[in-house]
């Protein structure tokens, strides 16, 4: 018998992708997957009506487009003046099982979001697209899909009726999706649940229906008046862009404050907790449990913390999220960093309600910052790339053709700015102190707190050399070298050499961290390590002006002086800060 060659097939059935696809999705999620293709195709027409604005950060504004959800016992159906799909798109992928997000920014991400919510919900759905150039009309029935081995489903490609938009309809309901629909308490808690998912999207303009009522932005709010301020970090992972902060619930107050309600606290229990947002989209509401860092078991003495991480990344598929949005890739490096973060803020919360309840048992009322105070909080830079709308669309419900009106994408320089430190200047490696002087810089005025600037600029340079060279486990290098030093310096005065006691408790002053960072080059990196060097023998020059500032009665400094001293450190500033 001759040699075959065989063609094996492994192709799989229609069968088990789509019972693997809905088995365990809920009829919530499904519809939270067509709500995101929607938001998908908004945030596409807007970049393609303002090809100049940054595609790194979400847009400003989502002003005119909106989604409609109609749903009864019958049928389900949604609405959008979103952009439409294309006939190319609808042909090569919309519908195409694990075809990934190409939608920059995007929260539909794994390529089944469509699939699953059509194959799920019902027996029969009519999809109607416009592009405003093309118009494209499909249906599919499913036991007859299922029972045809080709995988392509026929579509109709129309000129346009210029209505931009798409429309599924869903028939032949499910028992189960039958019977979801026409409870109203089902659909309050739907209508309640969407308005904090997308509520960062609403507060931008977008508008939501459910059942002809408008949804509302239900986004948990934290306290600017907090006695105890607030908490925030920023970072990037790679591509990812990371924002947290946390403090008090804005409705909470502490036992030992005026307006103190024990039932209140109580009634605000689920809105305790920390929010998870992917390209401002929530996927986790108001957690609890330990895969958001509570070490120990939620409890009252945690009752009004707040805290919400951002997420953001050009490509959705690099965000730490499930493939149904409702969990966190626990693996994600991004969420990882974040986590570690996340605990602190906690473990901060836990010492800040120990010292309000302290208070209270000593009847020692805690102070509240007076409005237009500091207030303890560090919210430079927005949230996680998350701005304040801007008009953008025309009124009536559609998309305007004329760009978004923004300002022009500078780059930050010292000719921008004026405070000590950019907003820009990444917090990955930054916490406790380090982290306070760090939003301090960010936050302070040259201009207005002239001596104070530069009192912090050394303040940050001190620390930030000292837990830059720990990173790079040089730390005990440079005390060595210092303890040298300081005991030659002492022989050659004939007095006695550094005591142990001395040694534990030494802290190399300005002079000496600079000398040895430009004695031990090796630390920088090799493309930018002359310009470094540079910057730290010209900040060394203004050693004297700096100790004159914090200690001399009569020094007078000129702002002009001031910001030659922060232009002349802050590239190595930013370089010990962020490597």
């Amino acid at each position: 018998m001759k040699s075959e060659e065989l063609s094996v097939d492994t192709r799989p059935s229609k069968e088990v992708v789509v019972n693997s696809l809905t088995r365990d999705i809920a009829i919530d999620a499904c519809i939270f997957d067509l709500i995101d293709n929607s938001i998908d195709a908004a945030r596409d027409t807007i970049f393609k009506l303002n090809p100049d604005m940054d595609r790194k950060a979400p847009p400003e504004s989502y002003e005119g487009y909106k989604i409609k959800i109609d749903m009864d016992g019958t049928s389900l159906r949604i609405s959008d003046n979103c952009g439409g799909i294309s006939s190319e798109h609808l042909k090569a992928s919309a519908l195409r099982f694990g075809e990934k997000s190409s939608h920059n920014l995007g929260i539909g991400v794994f390529g089944v979001g469509l699939n699953r919510a059509i194959f799920k919900i019902g027996q029969f759905t009519e999809i109607e697209t416009d592009t405003g150039t093309e118009r494209c009309y499909l249906e599919i029935k499913t036991d007859d899909y299922l029972k045809s081995s080709d995988w392509s489903l026929p579509a109709l490609k129309m000129p346009s009726q210029g209505r931009v938009g798409t429309v599924i309809k869903t028939t032949e309901l499910s028992n189960e999706t039958s019977h979801l629909f026409s409870d109203g308490d089902w659909l309050e808690k739907l209508r309640r649940e969407t308005g904090v998912r997308y509520g960062k999207l609403i507060a931008k303009g977008l508008e939501v229906v459910i059942n002809d009522e408008i949804i509302d932005s239900h986004v948990v709010e934290l306290r600017q008046d907090s006695p105890y301020g607030s908490e925030s970090k920023f970072f990037r992972v790679s591509n990812t862009t990371v924002y947290i902060e946390a403090g008090q619930h804005k409705r909470h107050r502490f036992s030992a404050e005026p307006g103190y309600d024990k039932d209140a606290n109580a009634g605000l229990t689920n809105e305790y907790g920390w929010t998870i947002y992917c390209n401002e989209r929530a996927i986790v509401i108001s957690d609890k449990s330990w895969k958001t860092g509570w070490v120990k078991k939620f409890h009252t003495e945690f009752y009004g913390f707040v805290g919400n991480v951002y997420f953001t990344n050009p490509n959705p598929s690099e965000l730490p999220w499930n493939t149904t949005k409702t969990d966190v890739d626990l693996n994600n490096p991004a969420y990882q960093y974040a986590l570690d973060d996340m605990r602190k803020f906690v473990d901060k919360w836990r010492a800040n309600a120990g010292d309000a309840k302290r208070r209270k048992i000593k009847d020692e009322p805690l102070v509240v910052p007076q409005p237009g105070g500091d207030g303890g909080s560090a919210q430079e830079g927005g949230k996680g790339g998350v701005k304040k709308p801007a008009a953008g669309q025309a009124a009536g419900g559609k998309p305007s053709t004329s760009p978004v009106k923004k300002p022009p994408i500078t780059k930050v320089d010292h000719n921008t700015f004026s405070t000590v430190l950019p907003q820009d200047v990444d917090e990955l490696h930054c916490d406790d102190k380090h982290l306070a002087l760090v939003h301090e810089g960010k936050r302070l005025d040259i201009n207005v707190m002239t001596y104070t600037a530069l009192v912090l600029i050394r303040m940050l340079f001190e620390a930030s050399t000292t837990k830059f060279l720990m990173r790079k486990e040089k730390y005990d290098d440079l005390l060595g070298e210092v303890v040298k030093d300081r005991n030659a310096a002492r022989e050659k005065k004939k007095q006695p050499q550094l005591s142990s006691r001395e040694i534990a408790n030494l802290e190399p002053d300005l002079e000496e961290l600079i000398n040895f960072l430009i004695s031990h080059d090796e630390v920088w990196d090799g493309a930018r390590k002359n310009k470094i060097q540079h910057c730290l023998r010209k900040f060394l020059a203004h050693k004297k002006l700096l100790n004159s500032a914090a200690h001399n009665t009569f020094q007078t400094i000129n702002k002009v002086v001031a910001f030659e001293i922060r232009d002349d450190i802050l590239p190595a500033l930013r370089y010990l800060i962020e490597e």
